[in-house]
């Protein structure tokens, strides 16, 4: 599968007075795929394969902001086919209207009240979804991240060659449970070669036809509805 190259100067954000954080979406999406990304320093993978379909109800999205800063959202919305990619979608409208919230945990307080809201105006069921999502400031070099009840995400430490979870002590409900939540964040500085990983628990919870858990590959290239970002700066 070939991708093609993307310079900087197209990634360019200008803030405005109403768009402070100037952030512009690069990719989302809740289909199958596989992107290659290069932004803030980083070299970004989304590799997605939902499960039973085209589409599912998980969604990732990368966006690229003003002062040399990356941000990546994963949401995984409760559900499968149509109904989930459903509410993906509505996930990915409430991004646009708050993707100038500089604050981590606050874009996700405010995704879920609105998302809660929303919720309470529909006959149909409650929905809920877990929700990941990561700032990076390139000049820095920190990674600035907060939890909505999501699968915690992996750090690849290159220097001590192995992996670390990262959101000890983080709670939260998920979006659509309640009003008012607040989340906390945490960061990590990135070094030269790290690996930030995040995933849905479609990448986790995989079995074979005979229930047994499959391998990382078989996750990937059979039927997982996980998306995972690969961050190495």
């Amino acid at each position: 599968m070939k991708f093609k190259k993307l310079e900087p100067e197209q990634f360019a954000c200008t803030t405005t007075a109403m768009r402070p954080f100037g952030c512009m979406e690069l990719w989302a999406g809740n289909e199958r795929a596989h992107r290659s990304l290069e932004l803030a320093g980083l070299q970004s993978d989304v590799i997605a394969v939902p499960s039973g379909g085209d589409k599912g109800g998980d969604l990732s999205a990368v966006f690229s902001c003003s002062d040399n800063t990356a941000r990546v959202v994963l949401a995984d919305c409760v559900g499968h086919g149509y109904t989930a990619a459903g509410v993906a979608r509505h996930v990915h409208h409430l991004l646009h209207k708050f993707q100038d919230i500089r604050d981590t945990a606050g874009l996700l307080a405010a995704l879920n009240d609105a998302f809660t809201l929303s919720n309470e105006k529909s006959d149909g069921p409650l929905r809920l979804t877990t929700v990941v999502t990561g700032t990076f400031d390139g000049t820095s070099g920190e990674f600035n991240f907060a939890y909505a009840a999501h699968p915690r995400m992996f750090l690849w430490r290159e220097r001590e060659r192995r992996f670390l979870e990262l959101g000890e002590g983080l709670e939260g409900f998920p979006l659509g449970y309640i009003t008012g939540e607040t989340y906390s964040q945490q960061s990590v500085r990135l070094n030269h070669s790290d690996m930030i990983l995040a995933f849905s628990d479609g990448a986790t919870e995989v079995h074979s036809p005979v229930r047994r858990v499959c391998s990382s590959e078989s996750k990937r290239s059979r039927h997982s509805s996980g998306h995972a970002f690969l961050i190495p700066k």
